[in-house]
């Protein structure tokens, strides 16, 4: 392996600090953006004493969202990942397989685990982390039997009940297609849009194309609670049954304590919602600041012999949220060098996430051949994207 000339790392890094267009003595990928009124709703928020699971701030922020998504009902969470392992208990994946992607975050392998279901890890593009649905529509006609308009895999014998989506740093996969798909071999499609606030697919926003989408508010996010999420939702019943199982499944009573099943403390407090409100007062006002870092990055990088920037697709418009990097050919074996100089630099860029199917305890669960997605783990590197 040749090093890189030392002439091009230090290009590299200069029209990276040029895009972001700040001096600073660090550059981290993403930092919360907070609003100038955040202190303002969290001192109202405490002053009235309701700092916990009810208060008029979770209203606001359910509302405001509601408005952003175009959403008929939403559920907000103390996590992103409690309201995906709502989503998946709710259509009971129990020793049934699920198809995800295994280019994302643990959190999307996890909850299905925890429901007892299986994951089944399935590859992504080869030029960003969205999933391959031509790829996956091959491997789906060799390994699949419909009985019964139920999907099996033909070598487990078990049910593929369920995919799971990822609109991973943000970009928007191809639903159109992939709703194709699914309808075909009758699968449940669930939105893990966590990344994908302000992402929107032929106008239609991210986690809005299915009966369940989920959003995180995790510290790191393009609006943050500190830690939460939500539960995009289009039925009133669902919407009812969830808020109640995520309640402890309390009956209201004015003062008896009384809980008709085993539910589940997973509600986001009104300081958090208060925190997240704040943000989203200005939220498309973030969101073109975003857009014009990711257009200076392009411009920027345009020339780079190293790498290239990933570009959101024609029929999306996306929050960029992360906006990406993709070594070249000719690099992808020079990525500890990269890093190594960028962190020297205070660019303290990130690798993508470690393929879930590679990790240790996901090494007995079924998945496709994955290529792509192990070709861009070794070559991407998140850029600093808060920084507008």
């Amino acid at each position: 392996m040749m090093k890189i000339n030392k002439d091009l790392l230090n290009e590299l890094s200069m029209k990276i600090i040029s895009a972001i267009g700040q001096k600073r003595y660090q550059y981290f990928v993403h930092e919360p953006i907070l609003a100038s009124s955040s202190n303002k709703y969290l001192m109202k928020c405490i002053d009235s004493n309701n700092v916990s699971s009810m208060g008029e701030y979770i209203q606001k922020f359910e509302e405001k969202l509601k408005k952003i998504t175009n959403s008929k009902y939403i559920v907000l969470t103390n996590t992103g990942t409690a309201a995906l392992f709502i989503a998946l208990k709710r259509i009971n994946v129990k020793d049934c397989e699920v198809l995800v992607p295994s280019m994302t975050f643990a959190a999307t392998s996890n909850a299905v685990i925890y429901n007892d279901g299986i994951p089944h890890y399935i590859d992504s593009c080869h030029d960003n982390p969205c999933l391959d649905i031509d790829k996956l529509s091959v491997y789906l006609e060799q390994i699949c039997i419909m009985k019964n308009n139920i999907c099996y895999n033909k070598k487990s014998k078990r049910r593929i009940k369920s995919l799971v989506v990822v609109h991973a740093y943000g970009y928007m996969t191809d639903m159109s297609k992939l709703i194709k798909l699914c309808k075909k071999y009758n699968l449940k499609l669930l939105e893990d849009a966590a990344g994908a606030l302000g992402s929107y697919y032929k106008n239609k926003h991210a986690g809005t194309f299915s009966d369940y989408g989920i959003i995180s508010f995790n510290g790191n996010k393009i609006v943050t609670t500190g830690m939460g999420g939500a539960l995009l939702l289009k039925n009133h019943t669902e919407y009812k049954e969830i808020k109640h199982i995520i309640s402890t499944s309390r009956l209201q009573h004015p003062y008896e304590i009384e809980h008709d099943s085993v539910g589940y403390n997973l509600r986001m407090t009104n300081i958090n919602a208060a925190l997240g409100y704040s943000q989203l007062i200005n939220f498309q006002s973030t969101l073109k600041k975003k857009k014009k870092l990711y257009q200076r990055y392009l411009i920027n990088l345009k020339e780079s012999e190293i790498c290239r920037v990933i570009e959101e697709k024609k029929f999306s418009n996306q929050n960029h949220w992360i906006n990406n990097l993709i070594i070249k050919d000719k690099y992808i074996n020079n990525k500890k060098e990269i890093f190594e100089y960028l962190h020297l630099k205070g660019i303290r860029c990130r690798a993508s996430w470690k393929p879930q199917h590679l990790l240790k305890m996901n090494l007995s669960h079924p998945r496709m051949k994955m290529e792509n997605c192990i070709k861009l783990w070794k070559s991407t590197i998140s850029l600093p994207s808060s920084y507008i």
